[in-house]
């Protein structure tokens, strides 16, 4: 009897909320929140407000999103679901940016929210003449009007007819972005918020903070579709040698670039999370150490904190990191054990692929030589050209190696000739010729 008065009562209670289930509410995962502070952060009028607006975001940027996913009532697209939203209501939302506002965070909470400022997004719902607002914390990059953005955000105010939700993080799609990767990438879906977002992260070890950018530009890589935008613009990478990288990396995030280096060592790396499987549709992906050109340029890097010797110099070449899902058919040829988890295999090779960030690892030179770890550049390939010489060419490579004797030999002359005739002139060529830049890593 008890329990069949139960069962009514849990009947009565879905009929009165329209059948909606109230563990569609977000408000417990938002800690000393609830339905009456959310609605007093808004609208953003002083201070006060925009401090209790800020401590909001914060609440929402630290909640877990698969657990906020999974309480959306669905997508705002859907007019019955819009009808019926409340207060700390988790729901997907997705539109056009038509305007940008943007406000201060007080100076007394941005040590410890770590936001100094935050956004409102106005947009343009897909399909419909009507807009919400979405306050957020402010996006990592140049974003404008008509780019399309979504969330996983939650109600503030459901009952104006400009309807309001805050979101912990919005997923940013550009409609003109600044450069040819980053064009390629929201193409292939990416969040390129998450590409933008990598930037404060260089010289650290992977986090899981990267999780969603480094996966979701490698299934890119895998699948990427190099059609041009525009006909008469051709989509070539940008050509570049890994000290730029490493000089300025802040400026090539997410940029589709071309380099040569050798092959080292690769390794077969497992995916055990099932997400991420399904993401990149395989059960792994390959890293491969290669090793760069660094010209006259010197690498420093510093010991470790305990130890106060000189920095560790490199020159020379310099370690690359590539990652791809698969490897091309001449590297795999060349390995003897498919099946192996790790193969050394030295190989030329040019890769096309994106930038990711500068990374730190560890390493045996860098152990071995008593220092922190080795930092270097992060690259996903999407495309491997082999640069070895063909292997059955003889006759060409005995041409090739006699036009090279020949040209020493007169490079040879010519160099004794020019130094008698100017010795000092060419003892200053040489001196300008070895200076070296240096960069601190």
């Amino acid at each position: 009897m008890m329990s069949r008065l139960v069962c009514m009562m849990v009947i009565v209670s879905a009929l009165c909320l329209g059948g909606r289930a109230p563990a569609q509410s977000a408000i417990d995962l938002l800690s000393g929140f609830d339905a009456r502070r959310i609605e007093g952060c808004y609208p953003v009028s002083d201070s006060k407000v925009a401090g209790e607006m800020a401590r909001l975001l914060f609440r929402l940027r630290k909640a877990d999103e698969d657990a906020l996913a999974s309480r959306s009532v669905g997508s705002l697209t859907d007019a019955a679901i819009g009808a019926r939203l409340t207060t700390g209501d988790s729901v997907e939302v997705e539109g056009t940016i038509a305007a940008v506002r943007q406000y201060n965070v007080p100076e007394t909470l941005t040590e410890f929210l770590e936001l100094e400022t935050f956004q409102e997004l106005v947009l343009e719902l897909p399909d419909s003449e009507d807009s919400i607002a979405v306050f957020a914390p402010s996006l990592v990059g140049k974003v404008s009007e008509g780019d399309r953005v979504k969330a996983n955000a939650i109600v503030i105010d459901a009952s104006s007819a400009e309807q309001v939700f805050a979101a912990g993080r919005v997923a940013w799609f550009p409609a003109m972005a600044e450069t040819v990767g980053w064009k390629l990438l929201a193409r292939q879906g990416v969040d390129l918020s998450r590409i933008a977002e990598a930037a404060s992260r260089n010289r650290r070890s992977l986090e899981a903070a990267d999780g969603d950018a480094f996966y979701s530009m490698l299934a890119a890589a895998k699948n990427l579709n190099t059609e041009p935008f525009d006909p008469n613009v051709s989509l070539a990478p940008l050509t570049i040698e890994p000290v730029k990288l490493l000089k300025s990396p802040q400026d090539y995030h997410g940029q589709w670039i071309r380099m040569n280096a050798s092959t080292v060592r690769i390794t077969r790396i497992s995916v055990s999370d099932p997400a991420r499987r399904a993401q990149l549709g395989q059960d792994h992906y390959y890293q491969v150490v290669a090793s760069g050109d660094l010209g006259k340029t010197i690498i420093q890097l510093a010991r470790g904190e305990d130890d106060p010797g000189e920095p560790i110099r490199m020159s020379g070449t310099y370690p690359v990191s590539l990652v791809a899902a698969e490897l091309p058919d001449f590297l795999s040829a060349e390995r003897n054990d498919p099946k192996a988890v790790v193969t050394m295999l030295s190989h030329p090779v040019a890769i096309e692929g994106f930038f990711y960030r500068l990374w730190s690892y560890k390493n045996e030179f860098m152990t071995r030589e008593g220092g922190g770890k080795q930092v270097g550049p992060l690259i996903v390939v999407s495309q491997w050209h082999s640069m070895a010489p063909p292997a059955n060419d003889d006759g060409g490579v005995r041409v090739i190696g006699y036009a090279l004797a020949i040209g020493i030999a007169l490079a040879i002359l010519a160099t004794i000739w020019w130094t008698r005739r100017n010795a000092k002139e060419d003892a200053e060529v040489r001196k300008r010729a070895s200076q070296t830049t240096t960069i601190d890593l």
